[in-house]
């Protein structure tokens, strides 16, 4: 059988940024709307609140993206002479430009304004919780664990970020220095136990501690290199050409798990089924849309991840990602004097005014910060033994 598919590192698959705009689109959703909105009186908000009950899992489906395409680049590269610099100099160039811009003018604020002069709704935004040094250091998923707290408004998204960092400080030794008939099994072991020291953080420790530590999140992001894996693998693709009725049987199973994750006892992150199950639940779910939408071009999901504004929208995501709750709660400040909710229409057009101004400035930062310097890291290429670049 001819294989209508092979991943190539540096190949950019529109579908992969159509999925990432569903995953951008969810988190936005959840911080936007999701708890934010007053439903009282509308007849549709019971649908609304049932389908956006787990928006939050959006980022999820992002850690379920890094690991397929971090794992990815690894594992093709991992015979490279230059194999650790090429891969943190480009990490560093997509991630720290944008990220250490936006924590700069967060310090800046604060350190030209006095923290105590402002409205609730300004407090909210821009007084710190954690020390500076833990922002340079993407340590600041252990002082939300420890504080129980996800920090200023700014800043809020930014816990995922520090995950994800760390994860790009595990993954290169695991892949550069396991065996590869044991790397499969390694990670398939460690996908295993992570539920099990979730629920003992559970049992011990603030909640919170299961949800924003990376030995925590590992099974998500581990899952993503997984099927980086597996499409790479000749037989391991054909058969899931071949066999793509089980994938959607696969599918179908994890959606209807799904449903029952998304009832109002089990939907909160802090919840025990969550903790013990449900995570794993979800990045199995969003594994297998991933796995669909590579394997089965002709589907109607990766019909959908093609979709123009979509992939658009994956395209400027790590902008919109970082800016998003920040413009919105200036937006909600400024004009209105309180903080973020959606209470009425005016509410409700300030916020979607917000995105728009979110997009534009998100859309900007790609084509003059982000993507100069992304480019700029890609001349740094991977080499093999014989000296010959990879790109």
């Amino acid at each position: 059988m001819n294989s209508e598919f092979k991943i190539k590192t540096g190949v950019r698959l529109p579908e992969l940024d159509g999925l990432r705009g569903v995953a951008i689109l969810m988190v936005v959703l959840h911080h936007y709307v999701a708890g934010q909105v007053k439903w009282d009186g509308v007849p549709a908000g019971a649908v609304f609140n049932a389908f956006s009950r787990l928006s939050w899992s959006g980022v999820d489906l992002f850690f379920v993206l890094s690991g397929f395409l971090i794992g990815g680049i690894l594992l093709d590269q991992r015979r490279a002479e230059n194999y650790f610099k090429t891969f943190y100099v480009r990490r560093a160039c997509r991630i720290f430009p944008l990220y250490f811009l936006w924590l700069l003018l967060f310090i800046g604020v604060n350190h030209f304004l006095p923290r105590a002069s402002g409205p609730d709704w300004w407090t909210e935004i821009f007084a710190p919780r954690y020390p500076n040094w833990a922002y340079y250091v993407f340590a600041q998923n252990f002082f939300v664990a420890q504080r129980e707290i996800f920090g200023p408004l700014w800043l809020v998204p930014v816990w995922s970020l520090a995950v994800e960092e760390q994860f790009y400080l595990v993954a290169p030794w695991l892949v550069r220095f396991l065996p590869a008939r044991k790397l499969p099994l390694v990670v398939l072991a460690i996908i295993a136990v992570v539920p099990l020291f979730r629920v003992f953080l559970y049992m011990f420790h603030p909640i919170v501690f299961a949800y924003v530590l990376l030995p925590c999140r590992a099974d998500t992001l581990l899952l993503g290199v997984l099927c980086a894996g597996a499409v790479r693998n000749e037989r391991a693709r054909v058969w899931l050409e071949a066999n793509r009725r089980w994938l959607y049987l696969a599918l179908a199973v994890l959606l209807a798990g799904t449903w029952y994750l998304s009832s109002p006892r089990v939907c909160s992150r802090t919840s025990f089924e969550m903790v013990f199950f449900g995570y794993s639940w979800l990045g199995l779910l969003f594994a297998c849309i991933l796995l669909i939408v590579v394997t089965a071009k002709t589907s109607l999901i990766a019909g959908l991840m093609r979709v123009s504004w979509l992939r658009q929208l994956g395209i400027i995501a790590y902008g919109v990602f970082l800016m998003h709750l920040a413009v919105a709660g200036l937006a909600h400040g400024l004009i209105l004097g309180r903080n973020l909710f959606i209470g009425n229409l005016i509410d409700g057009i300030v916020t979607f005014v917000a995105f728009l101004i979110t997009l534009a400035l998100a859309t900007l930062s790609w084509r003059w910060v982000e993507k100069p310097i992304v480019d700029w890291g890609h001349s740094f290429v991977y080499t093999t033994h014989d000296r010959r670049p990879v790109k």
